[in-house]
């Protein structure tokens, strides 16, 4: 029995090397992707100030200001699925010329990712155009990824990408704002990126009395709602009534009541996958009475959008192809896949429109 004790623990040290030689090896595998023939689009934003959770920027040229929105790309290491990503993604980009991109989670998901990500940030870099991330519930999965303060820290040391790594005694990595100014310097508007998290801890689901085992989704903690309204109050002193534009990963505990209110458009084929418990973000947003939008991605085949009072909550459109999709869910023909991208147009005094853009069929 001691002789087979032994022989196990003399293996210890083999697995461990064994384990520890397969992170270093996956960690190398990039995307399978020319980097360099990616398209330079440029831009004509100039950053005028920033600190550790905010950034404002102003467009130097006449025109409104345009975003597109990406979610859920489940960036994972096969060369099929992430090189159709990647080039949806820089397809969209070069047609529709963004001032800026953001991406709503989920665009790194392999628990090897290290160099796939900075694959992915050197990509974006080559467009020329700013963007900006927040974090979806698979970023720093695994022993061998990036953890999630890594993966904002990486993003924010490129130069085109607006990430700020956020207040440290506020929950979650990355929130931060990014202000957009008019050209003669009125605030036109402010997207407010949050961190939803991944998965609820026990200690969280004893505060709210949520009883059910195993994994349940995180959300919007009450340190971010803090976070949120004093910010919202430290802008408005300086620029007075604005409008804003919330971004988070998980949909908003709200969206679980979602079937009960009329669709403004797209349809719920899945079940939503919501926070698990109710912070008062959506309470905080609609007592300051600038939030117009919600948007949020995380359910890859729901896509729908809907008013909860004056906020509308959407979906932002999915635009990965390596998790499961209209294809995997229900054999759907590439005319019915859903891939694309949400277009935000913004008008001077901040309102805006918005459009659904399809990869594989008519707008």
């Amino acid at each position: 029995m001691k002789k087979y004790i032994k022989s196990l623990l003399s293996l210890i040290p083999l697995a461990i090397m064994g384990i520890g030689t397969t992170c270093v090896v996956k960690n190398f595998r990039g995307l399978n992707y020319d980097i360099n023939s990616t398209q330079n689009v440029g831009n004509s934003i100039k950053i005028v100030s920033e600190d550790t959770d905010s950034i404002t920027i102003k467009k130097i040229n006449e025109g409104k200001f345009k975003v597109l929105m990406f979610t859920d790309l489940h960036l994972n290491g096969k060369k099929k699925t992430d090189n159709l990503a990647i080039k949806n993604l820089l397809k969209n980009i070069i047609e529709e010329k963004p001032d800026l991109v953001i991406f709503g989670g989920d665009t790194i998901t392999s628990g090897f990712s290290k160099k796939l990500t900075r694959d992915f940030a050197d990509i974006m870099e080559k467009t020329g155009v700013y963007w900006t991330t927040v974090l979806g519930n698979h970023e720093g999965e695994g022993p061998c990824t990036f953890s999630r303060k890594e993966f904002i820290e990486l993003f924010a040391s490129y130069e085109h990408c607006l990430i700020k790594s956020g207040l440290e005694d506020i929950d979650g990595n990355g929130n931060c704002t990014i202000n957009i100014l008019n050209t003669d310097n009125a605030l036109k508007e402010v997207f407010f990126l949050m961190d939803s998290g991944d998965y609820m801890t026990k200690e969280l689901k004893e505060k709210y009395g949520v009883e059910k085992k195993g994994q349940v989704y995180d959300g919007i903690k009450e340190s971010q709602v803090e976070w949120y309204k004093e910010k919202h109050n430290s802008i408005k002193n300086i620029y007075g009534d604005f409008k804003s534009i919330a971004v988070m990963h998980i949909p908003p505990y709200e969206c679980a009541n979602a079937e009960n209110y009329e669709f403004l458009y797209g349809k719920k084929r899945e079940g939503i996958c919501q926070a698990g418990f109710n912070s008062g973000i959506l309470n905080a947003f609609a007592k300051t009475g600038n939030t117009q939008a919600v948007y949020f991605g995380h359910d890859h085949i729901n896509d729908f959008g809907y008013m909860y009072g004056n906020i509308l909550l959407s979906y932002i459109q999915a635009s990965g192809y390596g998790s499961y999709n209209m294809k995997t869910c229900f054999n759907s023909p590439e005319s019915e896949w859903l891939q694309g991208c949400t277009v935000l147009i913004f008008n001077d005094d901040g309102t805006y429109e918005a459009k659904r853009k399809f990869n594989h069929k008519g707008q």
